[in-house]
């Protein structure tokens, strides 16, 4: 959505085909963002499996990855730093902005205040 495209790669040969077709994104963000989304997804179902939380919504996932994302960049060198702190902002702004109530709850969760209070 954030890409203005109607497709979405269905496997790893066809997410890095899918990048290097409609995207410039270099190599090495596209393993990095493809390891924060397996991370999160990871990580979420241990969660929901082990802790019984649920999963409220995709922008769960996406949020998790992102902060994954601008949590990484300081192991890598040169411009990519930099890209995937850029890209995990554009991309979290996206699922946020097509999420707006659960924006809402997430952002007060992490600000640690009553979801209910206006900002």
């Amino acid at each position: 959505m954030a890409l203005g495209l109607n497709s979405r790669p269905s496997c790893f040969t066809h997410y890095f085909w899918w990048h290097a077709t409609y995207t410039n994104i270099g190599r090495n963000c596209q393993v990095i963002g493809l390891a924060a989304i397996c991370w999160a997804i990871w990580k979420l179902r241990d969660r929901a499996c082990f802790e019984k939380k649920l999963i409220r919504s995709p922008v769960e996932t996406i949020c998790l990855a992102c902060s994954f994302l601008k949590y990484w960049p300081g192991l890598q060198g040169g411009d990519d730093d930099t890209r995937l702190c850029i890209g995990a902002d554009i991309l979290q702004r996206e699922a946020l902005k097509h999420h707006p109530a659960q924006a809402r709850l997430d952002l007060a969760r992490i600000q640690g205040r009553n979801p209910d209070e206006r900002c």
